[in-house]
């Protein structure tokens, strides 16, 4: 049986780096179309990166290590307003950015797995597998790649990496810079004069007890 959400209910993102969590953040249900998720998280936010029990983070740490070890949670502030839609069978998300007075900046795609949606003991989210490489997407739909150099240095470590096709990655990359060259959602303007209720509670500052279920899979 497939799990949708309700508008309005707080889920969780969990990215995953093979059976480790790297990210977890909490978000609001704006729309579910069966299709994909439409989710909000408002700037001042917190979302919760992972770190090695010494304190150092993704970046200062070889990436052999990082893999096989341990991590914890870290909590760390949301600048930005995200709009974000995940779709269950594509391998990207988008992200609409605005400032946190509510004006509307460009849109980053995420590359990633198809997200997965759970639910049980009280709790919701979806959990996708962030492969690293992404695109941006500015207003004037200018596009740029981001993070290739890092995305090429950790592929050339296939036994400690979670990304194993690259084409795939790139592929997604093409599908998304084809999307915006040619003006189509979700880049022809829908949902950038978004404006969020303001009656809504702010996000959980604390991770809710299971956060850290078993990864979900289709």
């Amino acid at each position: 049986m497939s799990v949708t959400f309700e508008p309005g209910e707080t889920i969780l993102l969990r990215h995953w780096q093979r059976d480790h969590i790297a990210l977890v953040v909490p978000l609001r249900v704006i729309e579910d179309d069966g299709d994909s998720v439409l989710l909000w998280v408002p700037a001042g936010s917190r979302g919760w990166h992972f770190r090695m029990p010494d304190g150092r983070t993704m970046p200062q740490t070889p990436l052999p290590e990082w893999s096989v070890s341990r991590k914890s949670p870290a909590p760390h502030t949301i600048d930005e307003g995200l709009l974000c839609r995940h779709w269950r069978d594509r391998d990207y998300s988008i992200r609409w950015v605005f400032t946190a007075g509510g004006r509307f900046t460009r849109w980053y795609a995420n590359l990633e797995a198809p997200s997965v949606a759970w639910r049980g003991s009280g709790l919701a989210g979806v959990d996708t597998s962030d492969w690293d490489l992404d695109v941006v997407i500015h207003a004037d739909r200018a596009w740029e790649w981001k993070d290739e150099e890092e995305f090429a240095e950790r592929l050339s470590m296939p036994e400690s990496y979670w990304v194993d096709d690259e084409d795939r990655v790139r592929q997604a990359g093409k599908d998304v810079i084809a999307l915006a060259e040619a003006g189509a959602f979700p880049f022809d303007g829908t949902w950038c004069d978004f404006r969020p209720d303001p009656g809504w509670p702010a996000p959980p500052a604390e991770l809710p007890e299971g956060w850290d279920r078993p990864r979900s899979s289709r």
